[in-house]
């Protein structure tokens, strides 16, 4: 259990109770209730004041006594589809990991691909698109990447280390760019922006849409991305050289090649299930649940694997999951938003919506979590924007294009996190390329995004 942090819990609490008691947005006695714990509890979440849970439980507690939504519809999300999809896939994703079948082919390609530092720099990227559909947890995936990277790349020398930072850094962000080409591209934060976006998206935003609207400039972004790492570390990758390549190949003793075949053919046949689910219309973690039990069933799952699952994770998911049905409910939404169409003008399609990013932005910044932040903005403003005639689902993309490409601090990227966690990069790496994109995202929306989404007709 984390420390508490009496300093920063004493100023949230100060600046919680402020609100309350000058109800700047004159609500009524338990809106004004709500809001204020809502505040205290974001701020909470993002300086890490008491732990995570904690913050958790007191916002439920608030939106039982204060609110207007049910028991059952505020803890809806623990019996949902989403849920479970998060729990079996994390079980697949541990799965595929402790057979080494990724490890090894992907090992290979990049020790064939290593005399070049352009093809190991693209590399991640390429598989980042194909690792969604074999590893549907980006967290795994990013494990995984960086594993390989740092047991294939060693440094003797700091100008060795700083290049093996840095490319490794780069896998990370091949794997968050990669993601966005797809709606299952991370479980969790691709479809946490289409369960907060509200039921119309999620109907709109299909596999096939999602891959409409976002692969083609997301991979134009990612290339971008890639181009920004070089320029910008350029320095740090000139101390690259082949002889840093390490001799040693990926072995995996624990998992017999017969349980490796088994566990291939059970992914190849859940992702064929998912892929034509259309025609089927068989939940998605019904095959993922399938594919669980077959996997402890030839022992390559044990018990100890069920520590995968991290509660507390979940019981953050369930409680940003309900907050945009408790603000509706209780009148919230709708006085934010009146206040918020006073306060930001109409202007110009691109321009108005620049705006709106830029607010996202510096939310983002305060809050922190990318799924916190969604869970926060997109029942505010997809209302606001509907007013003014934009879609809905343009809307929920461009917000989740913020929350998932901006960054300047670890805690606001749980997936790039990992990186500096494990010290396979620093976090000043992060904010040296998080400090350009505040910048290059804007220029991504105006002159990628955004003109692409015109030519589909959705803008």
């Amino acid at each position: 259990m984390k420390k508490i942090k009496p300093f920063h819990l004493i100023v949230i609490t100060l600046v919680s109770v402020v609100i309350a008691l000058w109800n700047p947005l004159e609500m009524e006695k338990n809106q004004t209730l709500l809001f204020s714990t809502l505040v205290f509890t974001v701020g909470l979440w993002a300086t890490e004041a008491v732990h995570k849970s904690i913050a958790c439980v007191f916002l439920l507690l608030s939106f039982a006594l204060f609110g207007k939504t049910k028991m059952t519809e505020i803890l809806s999300f623990a019996w949902s589809d989403t849920l479970l999809l998060i729990v079996t896939t994390t079980f697949l994703s541990v799965g595929i990991m402790k057979t080494g079948v990724v490890h090894r082919y992907v090992e290979s390609l990049f020790r064939k691909n290593s005399s070049n530092i352009f093809k190991l720099l693209i590399l991640p990227y390429l598989f980042g698109v194909v690792l969604v559909f074999l590893i549907p947890q980006a967290f795994a995936r990013v494990i995984i990447i960086g594993a390989i990277l740092n047991s294939l790349l060693t440094a003797q020398t700091q100008e060795e280390q700083r290049a093996k930072q840095v490319l490794i850094f780069n896998g990370f962000m091949g794997i968050t760019m990669t993601y966005m080409f797809f709606n299952n591209g991370d479980i969790v934060l691709n479809q946490a922006a289409i369960r907060f976006a509200g039921e119309e998206v999620k109907q709109i935003l299909t596999f096939q849409h999602w891959l409409l609207l976002m692969a083609p400039p997301s991979l134009i972004a990612s290339l971008v991305v890639l181009l920004l790492i070089y320029l910008i570390f350029r320095q740090d990758l000139s101390g690259f050289h082949s002889g840093m390549i390490a001799k040693d190949a990926y072995e995996n003793s624990e998992v017999s090649k017969e349980k490796q075949r088994i566990t291939l053919i059970t992914m190849v046949v859940i992702i064929l299930l998912w892929m034509t689910q259309s025609l089927h219309q068989i939940s998605p973690w019904i095959p993922a649940l399938a594919g669980t039990v077959v996997l402890f069933g030839i022992k390559v799952l044990n018990r100890e694997d069920l520590k995968a699952v991290n509660p507390h994770f979940l019981l953050f998911l369930l409680t940003v999951f309900s907050i945009g049905k408790v603000l509706g409910q209780s009148g919230i939404t709708q006085i934010i938003f009146e206040n918020l169409n006073a306060l930001i003008p109409q202007a110009d399609s691109s321009l108005y919506l620049l705006v709106i990013a830029a607010v996202v932005m510096v939310l983002h910044l305060c809050i922190g979590s990318s799924v916190a932040t969604m869970s926060v903005v997109l029942p505010i403003l997809i209302p606001l924007t509907r007013s003014f005639g934009y879609r809905s689902e343009v809307v929920t993309l461009m917000i989740y294009l913020i929350v998932n490409v901006h960054f300047l601090l670890p805690f606001h990227h749980a997936t790039v996190m990992i990186g500096t966690a494990k010290e396979y990069y620093p976090e000043r790496d992060m904010f040296r390329f998080g400090a350009v994109m505040t910048v290059v995202t804007f220029v991504l929306l105006y002159g990628l995004y955004f003109p692409w989404w015109k030519l589909m007709e959705v803008l």
